[in-house]
């Protein structure tokens, strides 16, 4: 019955309304596959004769520009901080090599714009590096990670004035008690500002979750955007089972490129 309970209420503070159908990218091993389309992350990237740092350049490709994957190879070169493999590809009329650290993990487009993802290491953190081009200016941002394994999603507004879109990264426990939340990064003007909120549970007995509620979703507020924050304790007592339930409302505003009031802020009295 504890487990039953437990499990149930969790499910329901995780029931929002992002796809999970989504594909989990994670470094180095969650390799492209062959026939993907898949778009060049860095700039002037080489593709080269042959899957090595030293062969005939035979074309440099920009940002944006696709690829079709034909294979994995087993040669790799140390690029930001990963073992990257080289993966043979078809560009135009072409055959050659890429670095796969110089492809993006896919494309995704918010209010008319391309965004470009690709993993970095440094020291033991793990980096999400986000690229765009904004009316001709290259924009770039790199977002700490949790949990290496994600899905990426994008919404429009979400009602909310001043703001271009979201891009959401969803992250993808794999272990016990890994976080599970995920980061909205919110596009205006060019610039990306991300927002960290985090999911988890301990062995059934208790949640934590944070949750963003905008205004396009039921119990949403015009032009607000609501941060519930919510922690819970499954416990037995010497004659029933009880469920403890804490919760905490902030109603945000979107002010031109920051939330206000800083939600991450202790109250004062």
């Amino acid at each position: 019955m504890k487990s039953k309970c437990t499990i149930a209420v969790f499910a329901a503070l995780l029931s929002v309304t992002f796809s999970f159908a989504q594909r989990i990218h994670c470094p180095v091993t969650c390799p492209f596959e062959p026939g993907e389309q898949v778009y060049v992350f860095g700039n002037d990237v080489k593709l080269r004769a042959e899957p090595n740092t030293e062969s005939k350049v035979l074309e440099l490709l920009k940002i944006g520009e696709w690829v079709k994957i034909i294979e994995m190879t087993d040669s790799s070169w140390p690029y930001n901080g990963y073992d990257s493999p080289f993966y043979k590809v078809e560009y135009n009329d072409m055959t050659g090599y890429i670095l796969g650290g110089l492809l993006s993990l896919e494309k995704k487009t918010v209010d008319g714009t391309n965004y470009f993802f690709a993993y970095s290491k440094e020291g033991d953190k793990t980096l999400l590096n986000i690229r765009s081009m904004y009316f001709g200016r290259l924009f770039k941002k790199k977002i700490p990670l949790d949990n290496s394994f994600i899905s990426i999603e994008t919404y429009s507004d979400r009602g909310i004035e001043h703001l271009d879109g979201i891009i959401y990264i969803d992250y993808h426990a794999n272990h016990d008690g890994e976080e599970n939340g995920g980061i909205y990064v919110f596009a205006f003007e060019g610039a990306l500002i991300a927002y960290e909120l985090s999911q988890f549970n301990d062995e059934d007995a208790s949640y934590y979750s944070e949750k963003f509620v905008f205004p396009d979703e039921e119990g949403g507020l015009p032009e607000k955007i609501i941060f519930k924050k919510e922690k819970g304790y499954d416990c037995l007592g010497p004659e029933d089972e009880w469920l403890y339930t804490n919760v905490e409302t902030w109603k945000l505003s979107w002010d031109r490129g920051t939330l206000v009031p800083n939600f991450r802020e202790k109250p004062t009295n």
